[in-house]
């Protein structure tokens, strides 16, 4: 059972390297984490930040699937990883526009997929947090997303459309979204008509699920798992194991 978590069934799972297709065609790289037991399960689509598929994704994602949800993570990047800001920026330049029609095609993929129960969250983490709003904005079968340190300006004033509820994360010492950013999208939140969610982590700056550890090793990172599995059983279901199965 979970350290932190001690409600929840922690699954054995089965995690690696897969590729989406879209529908023109192409085939996007992606990891792949699930439970590794028959049943139904809800589905997250997990996206990274600029740095692309880092240790951080990996392990949040097979934490998720620990915990009951069959996991995609989108390699935006086709593989490539930023060592630096210049190449993360250099990447996410190149992206350009074409990054949300590949988190479309993962949620697709995810709501169609045989053992998902078609109650399917968006996550994401810095970059892909931003596309985390766009796609509760965008699509109408969501049924949460969660963001963590997203940059939320370029949807300021659509909040109101959000059709799925939203937790948002950020550190108290957040040093790229300002605090202005983040009160102005507090007060979005609190007057659209979603049960929506803005935490502050007090002391927290950036990054607070610390690369080589579990998501849940630091005060900030246990806050922020414990709210985000509170906040999905809220709105995909409470995952218990099949009958019959062995954990």
């Amino acid at each position: 059972m979970p350290v932190y978590q001690p409600d929840h069934v922690e699954y054995a799972i089965i995690s690696g390297h897969i590729h989406i297709a879209t529908d023109d065609g192409q085939q996007i790289p992606a990891f792949w984490s699930h439970p590794d037991v028959g049943g139904l399960f809800p589905g997250i689509v997990l996206m990274h930040d600029w740095w692309g598929i880092t240790e951080v994704e990996r392990q949040l994602s097979n934490r998720f699937a620990q915990a009951g949800y069959y996991v995609i993570v989108p390699d935006l990047f086709d593989g490539e990883r930023a060592a630096t800001a210049q190449d993360a920026m250099r990447l996410v330049e190149a992206l350009g526009a074409s990054g949300y029609p590949r988190v479309d095609a993962a949620l697709q993929a995810l709501e169609n997929h045989h053992r998902c129960n078609r109650r399917v969250a968006a996550v994401g983490l810095g970059m892909g947090g931003t596309l985390a709003y766009q796609a509760a904005i965008v699509r109408d079968d969501l049924e949460a997303a969660i963001v963590y340190y997203g940059f939320p300006q370029r949807s300021f004033g659509r909040f109101q459309d959000a059709k799925a509820p939203i937790l948002a994360i950020y550190g108290s010492e957040e040093p790229h979204v300002d605090i202005e950013s983040r009160e102005r999208l507090r007060h979005e939140l609190e007057n659209a008509a979603l049960p929506h969610r803005v935490l502050t982590l007090h002391g927290a700056a950036r990054d607070f699920f610390a690369p080589g550890r579990m998501p849940d090793a630091t005060p900030y990172g246990q806050a922020a798992w414990r709210e985000t599995l509170d906040f999905l059983d809220r709105h995909l279901g409470h995952v218990a194991p099949p009958a019959n199965s062995t954990m």
